[in-house]
């Protein structure tokens, strides 16, 4: 028995559900204004409300009482629809509560209103009992539904887009909710009635169409078929599953063709319980006569007839049956319309065709009722030169196909497509999470459009590495899951549990057998697992299905499952680190429950990616070992020993990318805390230490002094010579970002030392020292003495003896920077090009963000490209897109400047508010160059005080930070202000003096341009 279960206990199932939780609001008012038997009369009116509308809509209520229900949609089957047939129950519920007329109710107290939530995701539902409901539902998802109820307002319906999904545009929505005060961080939906929307296409329409990517010979090839009157067959059937633009490249071919004397008629079929029989042929003919939501009875049926009656002298009584399909008519009554149906529909759409090209164009065939295939046979078994275009999911038959009908399959975007795709939503998205979304959404457009639509860059970046955000979207792979034969959803089952890929060894252990061909060919018909000849096993198509697979899954299957899996590692004996074996180990270990494995097997699968600079890899596997420690009992003081060591390591992994930490150094508070509680200072020492650097790397300058001089306080009294060097270097660096030079250089250089006598190449010491003298270099470049700079960058490199540690790029990305400084463009460019592409490689986007904004402004200034300066710009996107903070101020100098020059001051002042807010943190290295930008600004506004007022910021900056550099820019640029203050002759001494100090440090671009603009 799992220990979840209690005997006697119905251990239920989970279940992907929809759940509306609807409630009367003020009713405790209204008992109070109401005798007890009238307002029972007014309670038992509304649970026959309930019960109709739930019926109507296929749903099932779980519990009522009082004046509240709950009502599941999706049990015991799940449907793409559960979410629109959720909205719709609660639409009609408030509807008819809105015109009860209770009687002992005052007038006052009317109209009565309810306020409604929707939610969607998995539950643990199980039969009930008196106590629980007709079901016991368990898990986040009714709560937040009945939170979703109380947070709205008389009269609301609060629905997330988890559960309403693509049917969105079947609604008219209000601004979403923003919940997060209440602990609700979830996107909302405010549903205010239904629109007039007929398709899902029309939704996507109305919130920005995503430019038409690829598919261009589908579109050539498409529209020759239109086009062509003697094409053959005349039938075409477009297939591919959900969300993978069969409507997009419809609206694209249509829009390519200059249609005149030409009909194009629309329908699309649904599988929605509320579907009209002959569904997208009645669309057709209320779109021909131009019918839509807002008329009355008597101008729809004046519309019908003006459109109708010139085809009454070819079709005679056809007409009025046509128009009894669409319209309330006088003329025939519905059901004498519905029994000649086929035959009048075909007339009218053939009789059409005889003076008109027509083109029928149908979405969703795979759901069209029998009716609608014989009245399209009917069409397409008559001469007349019709063309029809239907879409149609792939399904394992050809069930969906009309007879001779010709096909195309559409694919998925290719990973360039992927990515045209993700910038029109979000344009800050950084190569790294744009290949994320490719891979875990399957290059599926409709998924990575909604993916792009969940959050931030950030946010989703985020979701993504953590096991994905599969959203409404788990309840299309749900419903497919369970259609499969269950022999055949244990597979899928079993698949998801080993991961994406599941190499057949692996899914003998959690199945004891291998699949046959013939469940291989099913499940690759049934869009869920192909053959993976790299793997020697089997793959989802995407990371969502299989992640909407695994959360569908029990937890005591689950736990069996990752345990049978386990367990066939272990016994594969020796070499427990080659291949995959140990990071294998480490997540169904944790996946088991065995918690204390899960730690042990994730820390050394970090150590091992750690030595292999996989830091990416790293860091996932140290946090799952920390949070594995979280669930062991019994801690004592090795343990939290232990959890202290593990945060430093993670410490060691992220430093270099601290972005992928989000800016939150609690795990390190914690791991301090810890420390301090235990008593162990060598831990405290080291704790405050890795606190301090995280404070760094997140561009927290003052906080990281205030912790690196508390751990070099405590490294101090361990005695440990060592460690107190290497917190008195970290000291340094942080001191030497917040521009208090001196302070810094005295620390470093006096920790070098101490290093040097146990420095080797490669070592862990030698990285430390070389990442300090790279400190100390971009310390002496800004101060203009590029020689020290250069040798100390080339004593870095020397100690590192080649290795491709990623603090080698850090320490060549600082060399970029003083090359900047000088003006040496082409070497700049060539050096940051390099880091690119191994920041790339190492999948390091803090180092690849820096890279590519100093490569595109080097080139920019070299060549004035434009495609130069629109690089810089989008790696600045990538960092406003994860909130980085470290040393932005350089970048977001360079786009000042870049902005300026080309004439974009509106762009430059945006941007150099970020240098200034910097500035105010302690990191001054960008001031002085924007403070020069926005003087220069002033000056050409005709505004003296305001360029004087910069100028003197420059200064300032300089002075601060000894910056020679700067001071001698700052001349130039005073050289070149015409001020009456000033005169002609003082200005050229200036220009001078300028010129030969750029040169005396090296800058000689700097100087070449001066001379050129006096």
């Amino acid at each position: 028995m799992s220990p979840h279960e209690s005997p006697g206990q119905n251990p239920g199932a989970r279940s992907r559900l929809t759940i509306l939780f609807t409630d009367l609001v003020g009713s405790t008012m209204l008992a109070r204004e109401m005798e007890a038997e009238d307002f029972a009369a007014l309670l038992d009116g509304l649970r026959d409300i309930c019960r109709d509308v739930v019926a109507e809509r296929g749903g099932r209520i779980a519990r009522m009482q009082g004046d509240g229900a709950t009502i599941v949609f999706g049990h015991p089957e799940p449907g793409e629809d559960d979410g629109r047939r959720a909205v719709d129950a609660a639409l009609d519920i408030h509807q008819k509560v809105g015109v009860m007329r209770p009687i002992g109710l005052p007038p006052r107290l009317l109209p009565l209103r309810m306020h409604s939530g929707v939610h969607a995701g998995t539950v643990l539902i199980a039969d009930g009992d008196i106590e629980r409901g007709v079901f016991d539902l368990v898990g986040d998802v009714p709560n937040v539904a009945a939170r979703l109820s109380q947070r709205a307002a008389p009269g609301e319906i609060l629905a997330s887009v988890d559960s309403v999904g693509p049917n969105a545009h079947f609604y008219k929505l209000g601004a979403p909710a923003d919940l997060s005060a209440v602990g609700l961080d979830l996107p909302v939906h405010v549903v205010l009635g239904r629109s007039a929307a007929t398709s899902r296409f029309e939704s996507t329409a109305s919130r920005g169409l995503t430019p038409f990517i690829g598919r261009r010979e589908l579109v050539d090839q498409l529209r020759a078929f239109l086009l062509d009157p003697e094409a053959a067959p005349r039938a075409t059937v477009i297939r591919g599953g959900a969300g993978l633009g069969k409507t997009r490249l419809i609206e694209e071919v249509l829009l390519s063709i200059d249609l005149q004397d030409a009909v194009v008629l629309r329908g699309g079929c649904e599988s929605y319980l509320g579907a009209e029989i002959l569904q997208p042929f009645l669309q057709m003919m209320r779109g021909y006569i131009g019918l839509h939501d807002g008329l009355t009875a008597d101008e729809a049926l004046a519309l019908s007839r003006e459109a109708l009656e010139p085809w009454r002298m070819e079709l005679g009584p056809r007409i009025d049956s046509v128009r009894g399909l669409v319209v309330v008519s006088p003329d025939i009554r519905p059901a004498e319309a519905a029994t000649r149906a086929i035959d009048d529909l075909a007339a009218f759409i053939l009789a059409i065709a005889k003076s008109s090209r027509v083109a029928l164009v149908i979405d969703d065939w795979q759901w069209a009722d029998d009716a609608t295939r014989q009245l399209m046979a009917a069409l397409l078994q008559s001469p007349s030169p019709l063309r029809v275009i239907l879409t149609s999911r792939s399904h394992d038959d050809d069930a969906d196909l009309v007879a001779g009908a010709s096909r195309i399959e559409l694919k998925p975007f290719n990973g360039a497509e992927t990515e045209r795709a993700v910038r029109r939503w979000l344009p800050q998205a950084d190569p790294f999470l744009i290949a994320r979304i490719h891979d875990y959404a399957g290059g599926v457009p409709l998924y990575i459009e909604e993916l792009c639509h969940l959050a931030s860059a950030d946010n989703l970046s985020h979701a993504l590495l953590a096991g994905g955000r599969a959203g409404w979207i788990g309840a299309l792979v749900t419903s497919r899951l369970q259609r499969l034969p269950e022999q055949h959803a244990e597979i899928v089952r079993a698949a998801a549990v080993v991961g994406n890929v599941a190499p057949y060894r692996s899914l003998i252990a959690a199945c004891g057998r291998a699949p046959d061909d013939e469940a291989l060919r099913a499940l690759a018909e049934a869009d869920f697992l192909f053959v993976d000849a790299a793997s020697g096993g089997l793959r989802f198509k995407h990371g969502i299905t299989r992640d909407s697979v695994y959360e569908s899954i029990g937890l005591k299957t689950r736990r069996m499952l990752h345990r049978r899996i386990a367990e066939a590692h272990v016994a594969r004996g020796r070499g427990l680190d080659h291949d995959d074996t140990l990071e294998a180990l480490a997540y169904h270990s944790f996946g088991a429950g065995d918690w204390e494995k899960a730690a042990r097997f994730a820390e050394q699968a970090g150590d091992k990616a750690t030595l292999a600079f996989a830091l990416d890899r790293a860091r996932a596997h140290y946090k799952a070992a920390l949070d594995a420690m979280d669930h062991l009992v019994g801690r004592g003081p090795d343990h939290e020993g232990r959890w202290c060591l593990l945060v430093n390591k993670l410490g060691m992994a992220s430093i270099f990318d601290p972005l992928s930490l989000r800016n939150d150094v609690s795990l390190f508070e914690r791991a301090a805390n810890l420390a301090r509680a235990i008593g162990d200072i060598d831990a405290q020492a080291r704790a405050n230490y890795w606190l301090g650097y995280m404070c760094y790397g997140f561009g927290r300058f003052r906080e990281g002094v205030v912790h690196a001089r508390r751990a070099a306080e405590l490294a101090r009294k361990t005695g440990d010579l060592r460690l107190v060097a290497q917190v008195e270097a970290t000291l340094g660096q942080i001191l030497a970002a917040a521009g208090r030079y001196d302070d810094a250089l005295q620390l470093i250089d006096a920790a070098i030392v101490t290093k040097r006598r146990s420095a080797r190449p490669g070592g862990g010491i030698a990285i430390g020292s070389a990442y300090a003298l790279s400190c100390e270099a971009s310390i002496l470049a800004d101060r203009g003495d590029f020689a020290s700079a250069d040798a100390r960058f080339d004593e870095a490199t020397a100690l590192l003896g080649g290795t491709n540690h990623p603090v080698a790029n850090s320490m060549r990305n600082w060399r970029v920077v003083s090359l900047v400084w000088r003006g040496a463009w082409e070497q700049a460019e060539n050096v940051a090009t390099e880091n690119a592409r191994v920041a790339e490689n190492m999948r390091g986007l803090l180092l690849l963000a820096v890279s590519r904004a100093a490569a595109g402004y080097a080139r920019w200034r070299r060549t004035g490209e434009t495609d130069a300066l629109r690089q810089l710009l989008d790696a600045i996107r990538w960092m406003e897109g994860r909130n980085f903070k470290f040393f932005v101020s350089v970048q977001y100098s360079w786009l000042v400047e870049a902005c300026a020059e080309v004439g974009d001051i509106g762009g430059a002042r945006r941007y150099a508010a970020h240098v200034l807010l910097r500035a105010r943190h302690g990191e001054r290295l960008g001031e002085a160059a924007v403070s020069r930008v926005l003087a220069q600004i002033a000056a050409k506004a005709g505004r003296p005080d305001d360029c004087a007022r910069w100028i003197k910021r420059a200064e300032l900056s300089a002075r601060l930070r000894g910056s020679r550099r700067e001071a001698a820019l700052n001349e130039a640029l005073c050289a070149l202000l015409e001020t009456p203050r000033v005169s002609a002759e003082c200005r050229q001494r200036q220009a001078e003096h300028a010129q030969a100090e750029l040169r005396a440090m090296g800058m000689n671009w700097y100087a070449d341009r001066l001379r050129a603009s006096i």
